[in-house]
């Protein structure tokens, strides 16, 4: 998988090469893909690097408030770590699909909303500061980081999925996004973890970044 944006399946979009000591983790996205390839099956688990996904699972507890943008497998897996979980989503078939996962697994602390392009990020009726974490993996990420940052809480987290993406488009979704998360760290005085990893059905590294705010 050698192209001009990524060196090999084992580098990101941005050049990083998989983290030391996750290498391993090529072993079950490679099974994964060929799963969801062969079978159409996904893990419920957030499609997000595997170290990453390890800690956040640290950060969640039962009294934790998050949102993320962009509903899916992730939706009742972080459902059963927290208090309460707001989910956006803006395609009414996956929309739809979630739905049903949440109904049969019995989850019912989910606040699953479908929007449209336009409210998308719209979170005007949440309170600021009140929010403990925040993923954002969804449509508009940039506007999703400037609208949510003021709602997390002094020490909160928020997580960018896919931050080594639209290297070749300066003005891109991902490239604003990623600057618009490091502003507010510099603004907030927080902190940066960068993951390059692989993730669950893709046998390729991406990045993703966990903020601290």
């Amino acid at each position: 998988m050698s192209n001009i944006y990524r060196k090999s399946r084992f580098h990101d979009e941005k050049g990083n090469f998989v983290d030391i000591g996750n290498i391993h983790h090529a072993v079950p996205a490679f099974w994964s893909a060929i799963k969801k390839r062969v079978f159409g099956k996904r893990p419920l688990v957030p499609m997000i690097s595997y170290r990453a996904r390890r800690e956040i699972a640290g950060l969640l507890t039962p009294e934790t408030h998050m949102i993320e943008f962009g509903s899916g497998n992730s939706t009742p897996w972080f459902a059963r770590r927290v208090q309460s979980l707001i989910s956006v989503e803006d395609d009414p078939g996956w929309y739809e699909h979630v739905n049903r996962v949440l109904t049969s697994m019995q989850i019912t602390n989910v606040d699953h909303t479908l929007r449209d392009e336009e409210s998308y990020a719209d979170v005007s009726g949440i309170a600021d500061a009140s929010l403990d974490f925040a993923l954002v993996d969804g449509t508009d990420r940039a506007g999703c980081i400037k609208a949510v940052v003021p709602k997390l809480k002094p020490d909160g987290y928020l997580y960018l999925d896919n931050s080594d993406k639209d290297m070749t488009i300066p003005d891109g979704d991902l490239r604003r996004a990623e600057a618009a998360l490091l502003e507010a760290v510099t603004a907030r005085g927080g902190s940066v973890l960068y993951f390059s990893d692989f993730s669950p059905t893709n046998f390729f590294v991406e990045q993703g970044m966990l903020v601290r705010l």
